[in-house]
């Protein structure tokens, strides 16, 4: 590294890393779909481990496509023509209506939902510049899949999630634990399209009931911290009131009026990954490392409409229990990492204590100790 700039040979351990969590495989065509403000080190450093791992990289580069903007038609048929494609942040499509269209597999826990990979697998690379070399990336896949099944069978044991806080929050949902989802315990989960980095669960999908207040901190798409939090109101599964924000708050009200439907309470989701830094999850227009964090909460329209609207952000102040058992802790820690399994898994890549914390004096600025 040379004056806090990563060079690229800093990134290819992460990049390795992310070729196994998509279980990428040996002969794969792998599209790098970028678009102009995407960081070319992440890119090099990608179809630099790509090409060592046998696979086939070729780069796409995109003018920036707005969250709900249509895809070009020549990016779609690209797509389509590959074995994997990895959307190279900011690239982001879920919501834009000609992908969903085209391209979109259900998500888990849906109707149609794959159990084997699909043609294109898609892979969302949450790279902004540096993020291969830090730790957040480059954290054993192993031993964050062996946190996952911990995490995934203590959800898939209950039946409510609540979040709770000082500042008020205070809301419960009753949720469908045959319909966890996001969830990544082994390579190439899920089958439809993964993120790098991972390290989230998703707990309610809109399907069940939901009552009570919350308060987000941040908002996906908005950068920095809110300017005020913003607080819903949540009844019978749909957000009765939004109050704060500032200016996210007031697209939320214009939103619901624009958009019949885009007032249901759809998502909650909380992060368990040891390394995701609040820090950078902030600086982060996406927040990415928030949600691998914190609680996150989310509404909009169904996920089954092609026409999509998804208003989402995370809890900063809060902690989230699973029928009562505290799993988040205000403050962003999961409360199992002392769990056995966990720290003998730990134990073979190095001091559990210090792979498991979130912070550590020994760490650079980078973040990037592997």
């Amino acid at each position: 590294m040379i004056g806090g700039k990563p060079r690229v040979s800093d990134l290819v351990i992460g990049a390795r890393n992310m070729i196994e969590a998509a279980d990428v495989r040996p002969g794969d065509s792998v599209l790098l779909l970028a678009d102009r403000s995407s960081d070319g080190d992440s890119i090099d450093a990608l179809a630099a481990a790509l090409r060592l791992h046998g696979a086939t990289p070729m780069e796409f580069i995109v003018e920036p496509i707005l969250r709900y903007g249509d895809v070009p038609e020549a990016a779609l048929r690209a797509m389509a023509a590959v074995d994997v494609v990895v959307w190279v942040w900011p690239v982001f499509l879920n919501g834009s209506t000609n992908y969903r269209e085209r391209l979109r597999t259900p998500k888990e826990g849906d109707a149609g939902a794959p159990t084997e990979r699909v043609k294109p697998y898609k892979i969302y690379f949450e790279g902004w510049p540096g993020l291969l070399a830090t730790d957040y990336a480059r954290f054993p896949n192993e031993l964050l899949w062996t946190i996952a099944r911990k995490v995934k069978a203590i959800v898939a044991a209950g039946s409510k999630v609540t979040i709770s806080g000082p500042n008020g929050t205070k809301l419960v949902a009753e949720y469908d634990n045959k319909r966890i989802y996001a969830m990544q315990t082994k390579p190439g989960e899920p089958a439809g399209r993964c993120h790098f980095p991972w390290g989230r669960c998703g707990v309610y999908n809109g399907s069940g009931t939901a009552n009570g207040t919350v308060q987000l901190d941040c908002a996906q798409g908005v950068p920095g911290m809110l300017s005020e939090p913003m607080v819903w109101t949540i009844k019978d599964a749909k957000v009765a009131g939004v109050d704060g924000g500032g200016d996210i708050g007031l697209e939320c009200k214009r939103l619901f009026k624009a958009m019949p439907g885009s007032d249901f309470f759809t998502e909650v989701m909380f992060g368990y990954h040891p390394k995701a830094s609040t820090e950078r999850g902030i600086q982060d227009p996406m927040h990415w490392e928030i949600l691998s964090r914190y609680p996150w909460v989310g509404l909009g329209t169904s996920r089954k409409e092609l026409t999509y609207r998804h208003v989402d952000g995370g809890c900063m102040q809060s902690n989230l229990a699973i029928d009562g058992r505290v799993l988040v802790d205000f403050g962003g820690r999961l409360t199992i990492l002392d769990d056995p399994d966990i720290r003998a898994a730990a134990a073979r890549y190095g001091d559990p204590d210090f792979l498991l914390s979130t912070l550590s004096h020994e760490g650079s600025a980078l973040g990037g100790l592997w």
